[in-house]
């Protein structure tokens, strides 16, 4: 039985459920319990004697160091949450509060750092943030975050004096695809053209999924409509090529409508509206091609239901 205050104090560190450690005043380790060295990966002769930064993982800045250090030294405790980098070179993420430790003068002699894992919890955050913001069967940016997308990509044509070009796609006859072959190679069907058209845009450039076999595909930083036009005939090339799922080849094609900021307006929903009715003009001439939106579209017929019948 224990009975000294200062072995039971140790003993209740060493096994504490949260990671524990000490540093010196020059951030060196000279103390961890055991759930520190389980959540990092480390035994702790490995971790004696370093800094810290062995566990950086290089998803904060300079900035965010350079605060946490400027009040610690000022003998003030300071608690955030931060990622971390395993040994084996996996993240994980804690919430810590570091306490200075000071001698009877005041001097700083140590660092208590406590760390609380959160990283499950985080997992889940960004997991719902994601179905809240993406397509759940291509993992593209859904209707909500495209518009938010737009939003943004408008504010900064506006300042940089550029152009961008909003493109609304949709597959010929892909209903046809879902009553023959099933639902099933249509879903295969719609998460292989998500592919294709991400494959054939650049990395500043965004598609997403507005629902059904609807796509929209954003061209930011647009220099001249020539380079929209190549975009445009890329799209179409991708997806008119055939696609195979196991026994079954689909052969489909796309419309696709194009809008021009600032040429046909500056508005978020009214660029896309008429991206939509550009498209409705593709189709009706028969497909498999690309048309822009003119004045002369603006009897269009609206844009119909995400289900899929085209």
């Amino acid at each position: 039985m224990l009975k000294k205050p200062q072995a039971l104090l140790a003993r209740a560190f060493a096994t504490a459920a949260n990671a524990i450690m000490i540093a010196d005043r020059h951030g060196h380790m000279v103390w961890v319990n055991q759930a520190f060295c389980r959540l990092s990966g480390y035994a702790e002769s490995e971790l004696m004697g370093k800094s810290p930064d062995l566990l950086r993982s290089g998803q904060h800045d300079t900035a965010f160091y350079r605060e946490l250090w400027s009040t610690i030294l000022s003998g003030r405790p300071w608690q955030g949450e931060l990622i971390e980098r395993r040994k084996d070179g996996a993240f994980y993420t804690v919430n810590q509060i570091i306490t200075p430790l000071q001698d009877s003068h005041g001097n700083i002699t140590h660092f208590l750092a406590i760390q609380h894992d959160v990283s499950a919890q985080r997992s889940e955050q960004e997991r719902i943030a994601r179905l809240a913001y993406h397509d759940s069967l291509t993992g593209l940016p859904n209707r909500q975050y495209f518009l938010e997308l737009l939003d943004k990509a408008i504010a900064a044509a506006a300042l940089q004096g550029n152009m961008l070009a909003v493109m609304f796609l949709d597959l010929d006859k892909f209903k046809q695809v879902n009553d023959t072959l099933g639902h099933a190679i249509g879903d295969q069907l719609l998460i292989s053209v998500a592919e294709r058209l991400h494959g054939a845009i650049r990395k500043s450039d965004v598609v997403a999924r507005l629902g059904g076999d609807e796509f929209t595909v954003l061209i930011s930083e647009l220099q001249h409509t020539d380079h929209a036009n190549a975009v445009a005939q890329q799209l179409v090339d991708a997806i008119g090529q055939p696609f195979a799922f196991g026994p079954h080849k689909v052969q489909t094609h796309a419309s696709i409508g194009i809008s021009l900021y600032p040429r046909d307006g500056v508005e978020t929903q009214a660029l896309l509206d008429q991206a939509d009715a550009a498209m409705y003009h593709a189709k009706r001439q028969g497909g498999g091609a690309y048309a822009y939106w003119s004045a002369a579209m603006q009897a269009a017929p609206p844009a119909k239901p995400s289900t899929g019948a085209s």
